[in-house]
């Protein structure tokens, strides 16, 4: 069964600076990579790109501002973008409950802050 304009779902429209940031974590994420082939380089920007824009607009508003231009470690998006591929099902728009991420807008899907003992 074919949608119609009627029941078809609402695509989310991703602003100018979301784009952006989105772009810039990618880059910043393939740039990280240890093969520098172009066909590797390729599939991380495809699948990092599909991830973010998956998450951010059906599932957890992320912090792509954070992501993008923050003097974090990079491991922090890394294990963000590993938790993403693992759980996330992109046809379905699903993030299993319990999963929890660094870079969230929602306190629900928030990772405690791990403090470090001086």
């Amino acid at each position: 069964m074919t949608p119609t304009q009627a029941n078809r779902p609402e695509r989310y429209a991703f602003s100018v600076d979301e784009s952006k940031a989105i772009q810039s974590i990618v880059r910043r994420v393939v740039n990280s990579a240890p093969n520098q082939e172009t066909h590797a380089r390729n599939k991380v920007f495809d699948l990092t790109n599909k991830l973010l824009r998956t998450c951010h607009a059906s599932i957890v508003k992320l912090d792509l501002a954070a992501m993008a231009h923050s003097d974090t470690k990079l491991e922090l998006v890394l294990e963000d973008l590993g938790t993403l591929r693992k759980h996330l099902n992109t046809r379905t728009g699903n993030l299993p409950y319990g999963n929890r991420l660094h870079f969230t807008t929602n306190a629900a899907y928030k990772k405690p802050t791990q403090q470090v003992a001086a």
